[in-house]
């Protein structure tokens, strides 16, 4: 009564594992003629899977808040060097300019 060698879909050993649940393995088993080790490795595939997607989608998390907390702390330096570029500017023009070199604008010499 074996049906011989058959390539099942996806969808079809995850309905299988779903059924499992519900009712006896052996009996799942013997409907599509494999047998119940099989039946329990697609199920141990289907739960490896399901890990690997969840760990995926953690680290896809990981790397968003990350990449949110990278943008904040860039805003931040950007407010700091338009703020220190603000001060000295005003620091600039607060400066007296001298005429040259080594000499004091202020004082003038007495004789």
């Amino acid at each position: 009564m074996s049906r011989g060698f058959r390539r099942w879909t996806q969808a079809e050993k995850q309905a299988a594992v779903a059924q499992m649940s519900v009712c006896g393995h052996g009996k799942i088993a013997a409907e599509l003629g494999i047998s119940k080790r099989l039946l329990y490795y697609w199920r141990a595939q289907q739960v490896r899977l399901e890990k690997a997607a969840k760990a995926e989608a953690s680290r896809e998390r990981a790397l968003e808040r990350e990449n949110r907390k990278l943008k904040e702390t860039l805003a931040t330096k950007v407010l700091e060097v338009d703020f220190l570029q603000g001060v000295l500017r005003r620091i600039e023009a607060r400066r007296q300019p001298t005429s040259g070199s080594g000499e004091t604008a202020s004082t003038s010499r007495s004789e």
